[in-house]
């Protein structure tokens, strides 16, 4: 027995939706066309705190140098939207077709468009670099976003001072916990507490090897690479930023032993 609704049935499946959408609305805006790649990374307020470095993050200032060493032409883009990324992590780097590529896929993009990192002389340049990640990168984000006194020069001031307080407390605790949880995922044995002195003596322990590594030679890895972008970021945001910690007086005192990994940073 036919239903009431059975006449619109039929109706319905007589109409052609193969011209979907039925209504179309323009955009507001269209996206900016680019011709030179775009690497947006953590940057200043509109405030206009300057620095002698376009960043005081790890990442993207490895990412920056990479792109240096590898003489690859960009343009750099200050943000401090980290959502507003594909992926909402930053860097990423921008290409004029619209791809964007984070982090992890820049070298992989350099050695497919022909800017492939000069070749190293180092056959234990993985070594290096994790024990960097594994004990210079975490003093270096924890003395801007975990330590009281980083946080408040750094993270708060020179991140977060745009927005209004409450919102400035909630993104900051969720980036202090983001860079507590990396630590200790990098080194699983301070367990939920973090101590840092702790991390700071593992750094200096780090720069000891560092130090020894670099000898004459002009470059960590013989060859500017992977490695000398890492040491270059950490060692660079450690003198220049402005919070007073035991690394950084370690690095710059006068009779410092660490004198040639600072010239070596600051050349």
């Amino acid at each position: 027995m036919a239903t009431p609704e059975a006449p619109l049935r039929e109706i319905l499946k007589s109409i052609s939706f193969t011209q979907l959408p039925l209504r179309h609305i323009e955009p507001f805006f269209e996206a900016e066309k680019i011709t030179t790649p775009r690497l947006y990374i953590y940057g200043w307020p509109a405030s206009g705190k300057q620095s002698s470095l376009p960043t005081y993050d790890t990442e993207c200032l490895r990412v920056l140098a990479v792109l240096k060493f590898a003489n690859y032409g960009f343009d750099i883009v200050h943000t401090n939207e980290p959502s507003g990324s594909p992926n909402g992590k930053l860097p990423y780097l921008l290409l004029p077709n619209g791809q964007a590529i984070d982090s992890d896929g820049v070298v992989a993009h350099l050695e497919k468009s022909g800017h492939k990192l000069p070749s190293d002389s180092l056959p234990n340049e993985l070594a290096y670099c994790t024990m960097v990640e594994r004990n210079l990168v975490p003093a270096v984000e924890y003395m801007m976003w975990v330590d009281p006194a980083g946080f408040k020069r750094i993270g708060d001031g020179r991140y977060l001072s745009g927005y209004p307080g409450l919102v400035r407390y909630v993104l900051g605790w969720f980036r202090a916990s983001d860079v507590a949880h990396d630590v200790q995922v990098r080194q699983p044995e301070y367990g939920t507490a973090l101590d840092g002195e702790a991390l700071s003596e593992n750094a200096l322990r780090a720069l000891d090897s560092l130090l020894v590594l670099l000898g004459d030679r002009e470059y960590l890895a013989g060859a500017p690479g992977l490695l000398d972008a890492r040491v270059f970021a950490c060692l660079n945001i450690l003198i220049e930023a402005p919070v007073t910690s035991s690394i950084r007086t370690a690095l710059l005192s006068p009779d410092s032993k660490y004198k040639p990994l600072v010239d070596y940073a600051l050349r």
